[in-house]
């Protein structure tokens, strides 16, 4: 992995922005903090049957030769703070969890040195 994590996880987002626009998604806001958790994308995204629009929550994991999965590496402290913060998203924003249609999401990127050569979007990944 390189030595600077963050710049490959900044290349993770975009990878990951790029792809969810590309299928569709609005991309609403990028690294979205709240206490606790942080969101690194959140975007309106349109279901194929019947063009209902659907709020995602989306925790993007770029992963470069690790062991595991991207789905193993979110542990149960990070899914319940990014729940917390897709709640708290909705309360700032006078959305009601009831009645708005939202879902947590997993964008899952592998490297291969400097290249990106898998990109899996993983709806619903979390249960909110």
């Amino acid at each position: 992995m390189p030595a600077d994590r963050s710049s490959t996880g900044q290349l993770g987002e975009d990878a990951a922005a790029g792809y969810l626009s590309r299928r569709g998604c609005e991309i609403i806001t990028r690294n979205w903090r709240a206490n606790p958790g942080e969101v690194d994308i959140i975007a309106e995204c349109t279901q194929r049957a019947g063009g209902e629009k659907t709020l995602a929550f989306i925790e993007v994991r770029t992963r470069h030769g690790e062991r595991g999965t991207a789905e193993e590496s979110i542990s149960p402290r990070k899914a319940a703070n990014m729940t917390s913060a897709a709640y708290a998203y909705m309360a700032a924003h006078g959305l009601d969890p009831e009645t708005t249609p939202w879902r947590i999401d997993l964008v899952a990127i592998a490297m291969r040195g400097p290249n990106i050569v898998a990109i899996d979007w993983i709806q619903n990944a979390l249960e909110g």
